[in-house]
This record gives C-alpha cells, sequence and structure tokens, in this order.
C-alpha cells in the first residue's frame, strides 16, 4: 500500500489510517526510524524484538551505539 502524507511545523507525520490498521499500528507503539539516501524506512517494534536484538549483541559482547543497536532491526 502506498499513501501520501506531509510533514507538519512540528516534524510530525500522520500515518494514514488504511496503513495503520493493516499494520496493526496503535498509540503508543514503538517506531524505529531509519534514513537510506532520501528514503526512509519506519519499523514496528515489539518487545519481543528489542530484547531479543539486545540479548545477541550482549552475547557477542558489543557495546554498540543506539544507530548501530537498532541498525539490525530495519
Amino acid at each position: 500500500m502506498v499513501a501520501a502524507t506531509k510533514l507538519s511545523s512540528k516534524g510530525q507525520i500522520v500515518i494514514p489510517k488504511p496503513i495503520r490498521k493493516q499494520l496493526g499500528l496503535r498509540e503508543g507503539d514503538t517506531l524505529i526510524i531509519a534514513s537510506y539516501g532520501d528514503t526512509l524506512v519506519l519499523k514496528k517494534l515489539s518487545l519481543h524484538q528489542i530484547i531479543a536484538e539486545t540479548d545477541e549483541q550482549y552475547r557477542k559482547g558489543q557495546t554498540l551505539s543506539i544507530e548501530e543497536a537498532f541498525e539490525g532491526l530495519v
């Protein structure tokens, strides 16, 4: 599904209702945003995904920046 939205003066965007419904997005859900050139990617994160990624990094003995930590999730 493709939809258009606008950026507000506060830097906010609205995710159109059909897309929110399709993805099961609700108020308070955690999303990460990544930029690749002129492309933005939003991804919903579950607590399970965050814990699994953190646990994997811990087992590898990795200390990562926030960007590096979430890069594997996008």
